[in-house]
């Protein structure tokens, strides 16, 4: 079984996948983090300009395609194909630290070229996600971030995972909502894996 755990930023699909594995039922693929865009000096993701975010759009896109299929009878991935492309649709539309209440709004006219190619990359990203996924497992926003500087606001957090079920539901694909504690998260989801 190929099964992504997806749901916004903080929603805990790391953590549940670092447990979740430890039984063996499945192995665990991530991604690279995104930053750091080629010829660049490092750098937050926060820094990054819009055309290195699309770089790192396909970067993180291909690398999770490669490592993905290094593994034919089944895989938990942390993340999915759609996360980076979520991420970046976002972003140009309402910036990192949007205010509760924004909606998502077509993008600042200088924006508006790399927001056109973040949306035609969307296409084959969602072609190939809902190609290799058997189901996908949501975790939603239960708790705010910890983080001591937030790299998003909440509502980011908000827009992020409704674009992402939007984009799920319109597809018409299998998605399982998992709550509770992270040994709840587990126990369901050894139960979807069949372990």
């Amino acid at each position: 079984m190929k099964l992504a755990v997806v749901g916004a930023y903080g929603a805990g699909k790391t953590t549940l996948i670092r447990e979740f594995t430890k039984s063996g039922c499945l192995p665990a693929v991530h991604g690279s983090p995104m930053r750091d865009p080629a010829g660049s000096r490092p750098k937050a993701l926060e820094e990054v300009t819009p055309a290195e975010l699309v770089q790192l759009v396909v970067r993180r896109y291909t690398e999770r395609s490669v490592e993905e299929a290094l593994h034919p009878s089944g895989f938990v991935s942390d993340g999915s194909l759609l996360h980076e492309w979520v991420y970046a649709s976002v972003r140009l539309s309402v910036g990192l630290h949007p205010v509760p209440g924004t909606a998502l709004t077509p993008p600042a006219p200088d924006l508006l070229p790399y927001a056109e190619v973040v949306e035609a990359l969307g296409q084959e990203v969602k072609q190939r996600a809902f190609a290799t996924y058997d189901a996908f497992v949501h975790l939603p926003v239960e708790f705010p971030l910890n983080d001591a500087v937030k790299p998003i606001s909440e509502h980011f957090r908000v827009l992020s995972d409704q674009l992402l079920l939007d984009e799920l539901k319109a597809a018409g694909v299998t998605v399982f909502t998992l709550t509770g504690s992270v040994a709840e998260r587990v126990a369901a989801l050894s139960e979807l894996a069949g372990g």
